[in-house]
């Protein structure tokens, strides 16, 4: 099948190629298992993947981790070659045993390579395997999962966040950062977004942020300030750290926590003492990561609350652009300068 692959390291402008690779086939899996970098090949001993489900894929959403992997900043290795993308829409064609009630079935959730979404045909697997609710549309469904439940762990499982407190979001226009807007509002926390740019900032404010400050336009620590006053952030949901998480942090009230759920901006050394000496909690989040078996009621948990907020219609889907797949590149790049907001979704 023709997808894009990735064989080399770099950005996605360097390294992406549209090319012959293997369709996921019962053979392939035997030679995989599953862990925290999804599907890897197994060594001797360990079990090989045994429930998963194969996808003709109906529309994919482009994501920072398909840089990331890329450019070989992704926090574990992806061995090479592999098929891009993290998740998808799509019609179950086949399963593995076990699984048969998922054939014919609309499905969305994630991609693991090296059977990624950019690609006609993808894998699956539970826990992070859900059938499509009938309103949402194909688009919207693409870039569903991994936003809400990652926000989900962020807002609330992690960050613990509660009715009448002010949270800050950092890089609030984001694919996750917007469903992370959401669920604060949703929860009955005053919101601060920060984004950069005006078209970012209204994207923001109609998702129903109170405060959304336009870093591009004026620092946003000050802003911060003038808008509540100092020590007045009881916790910051980040998705950027580097710069910007380190200069966010004394705007924490006394037993503030500092939420890393991203590293748009880069990553930088947090010095323990900065938490030890203003009572603050430095908290890291990431949706999937090490749960073993307790990750199915963990993806069910947040799936469930995400979608009771969708049905109450205080939740919507953040795709805000669709494109051919012949542009998946120059979608990335976008990305990758911050020319893009919400989820970008890509049609095959």
């Amino acid at each position: 099948m023709k997808a894009w692959a990735v064989r080399g390291t770099g950005s996605p402008r360097e390294v992406f190629e549209w090319s012959e690779m293997p369709e996921p086939s019962h053979e392939a899996m035997r030679s995989l298992t599953v862990d925290l970098a999804g599907l890897r090949p197994r060594a001797e001993g360990e079990p090989p993947a045994s429930a998963y489900v194969f996808v003709r894929v109906l529309a994919a959403a482009l994501a920072t981790p398909d840089i990331t992997m890329a450019t070989g900043e992704y926090p574990v290795p992806i061995p090479r070659p592999y098929v891009s993308g993290q998740e998808a829409v799509g019609i179950v064609e086949e399963a593995s045993p076990g699984l048969e009630e998922w054939l014919g079935k609309r499905v969305m959730g994630f991609t693991p390579q090296p059977f990624g979404s950019f690609a006609p045909m993808a894998v699956m697997y539970p826990p992070v395997l859900y059938e499509v609710p009938e309103s949402l549309s194909d688009e919207e469904a693409a870039g569903f999962v991994i936003p809400s439940h990652t926000a989900y762990h962020a807002v609330h499982r992690r960050g613990r966040v509660r009715s009448g407190e002010t949270v800050l979001v950092l890089g609030a226009a984001g694919g996750v950062p917007s469903s992370a807007v959401q669920l604060c509002v949703a929860a009955g926390c005053r919101v601060i977004a920060v984004a950069g740019g005006a078209e970012k900032v209204t994207f923001c404010k109609e998702l129903g942020a109170q405060i959304a400050i336009d870093h591009q336009r004026e620092d946003f620590v000050e802003a911060v300030l003038r808008e509540v006053g100092p020590a007045s952030v009881d916790a910051i949901v980040d998705f950027v750290q580097g710069l910007p998480g380190k200069r966010a942090r004394p705007l924490l009230a006394v037993e503030g926590r500092h939420v890393l759920a991203g590293h748009a901006g880069g990553l930088i050394e947090i010095h323990p003492n900065e938490f030890y000496l203003q009572n603050w909690t430095l908290v890291g989040t990431c949706m999937g990561s090490g749960y073993g078996i307790g990750m199915l009621a963990l993806e069910q948990a947040a799936h469930d609350h995400v979608l009771a907020l969708l049905e109450a219609g205080r939740y919507r889907p953040t795709t805000t652009r669709v494109i051919g797949m012949g542009d998946v590149v120059a979608g990335l790049e976008d990305l990758r300068e911050r020319r893009s907001f919400g989820r970008v979704v890509v049609r095959p």
